[in-house]
């Protein structure tokens, strides 16, 4: 008897990484659930793939419902993308509370959320693999784009402490965090929303002005290529490909800027600690007592 073809859930196939691992998956024999907050801008083009309604925005019972009825109608579900996101820029004084939420609720509450609402249906079969969508900006601040960054700080490390949590239940995560690809995530009115010019403050007019030119210049022609990264993806959550025969990681950065910068973070860090080993310590009771 042939194997079952996996099930896909991906957030965010409207474009970006979410569309073209939809393509991927649904290409190599896969069923993808296609999700999206407005499912006729899925492409359908591919018979394997079938877009469903969900926002991962909503209220968690309306989200648990979704999910309910998206088991209901196709089944079970062997893997779940949380790949929906957007960029948020301005600095932090300049963006509303309301802003910030927003920014949060996107990246980081709306996830959670999501694998709230399917961790019942992976419990009950005993299986499942959770793959959430980070990013390198985890690792680093960035003037004008630090609300970005910190949300995605927040799902690092949220996702990483879940894996521990869900392990022995039969369900596996793994953390992908890229670097920069050429996808619409820095398009202006597609998923970059900056704070508007009526609540900007002269004070950060430099600021501002450097981080939206050079999200401006960077946008088309950032080193990655999103159809390759949703196949190193694909091959990385299978262990299929190039991940012939290897474990699901538990952290993988994909790119080689996500590479370095990742690298770049964790040497400044080791450097901090290694300055200021000897002050740190003052702190602690002697020895033994």
């Amino acid at each position: 008897m042939a194997p079952r073809s996996r099930v896909w859930l991906i957030t965010g196939c409207s474009s970006g990484f979410g569309l073209e691992l939809a393509k991927v998956a649904a290409a190599r024999g896969d069923k993808v659930l296609a999700a999206s907050r407005n499912p006729a801008k899925v492409d359908l083009s591919h018979k394997n793939i079938t877009a469903v309604q969900l926002d991962h925005n909503k209220p968690l019972p309306d989200l648990k419902k979704a999910v309910a009825e998206i088991v209901n109608v196709h089944g079970v579900i062997d893997i779940v993308v949380n790949n929906a996101a957007y960029v948020q820029t301005g600095t932090l004084e300049e963006a509303t509370p309301e802003e910030t939420y927003k920014q949060f609720e996107a990246n980081f509450f709306g996830p959670l959320n999501l694998y709230r609402a399917v961790l019942p249906q992976l419990r009950e079969q005993g299986s499942g693999t959770l793959v959430t969508i980070g990013s390198m900006a985890a690792w680093y601040p960035m003037n004008s784009c630090n609300l970005y960054n910190a949300s995605k700080a927040a799902l690092r490390w949220a996702g990483i402490g879940l894996a521990e949590e869900i392990k022995d239940f039969g369900i596996k995560h793994t953390l992908i965090e890229p670097g920069f690809f050429r996808t619409s995530l820095l398009k202006p009115g597609a998923n970059l929303s900056g704070t508007p010019a009526s609540t900007r403050m002269k004070e950060y007019d430099e600021i501002n002005a450097k981080a939206d030119q050079a999200f401006k210049d960077f946008n088309g022609i950032q080193l990655g290529n999103p159809v390759k990264g949703a196949e190193v993806i694909y091959d990385v959550v299978t262990s299929t490909g190039v991940a012939e025969g290897r474990e699901l990681p538990g952290f993988f950065a994909l790119g080689s800027d996500a590479t370095a910068e990742i690298g770049k973070a964790l040497d400044k860090t080791r450097e901090d600690l290694a300055e200021w080993r000897e002050i740190s310590k003052i702190s602690d009771f002697p020895e033994g007592k």
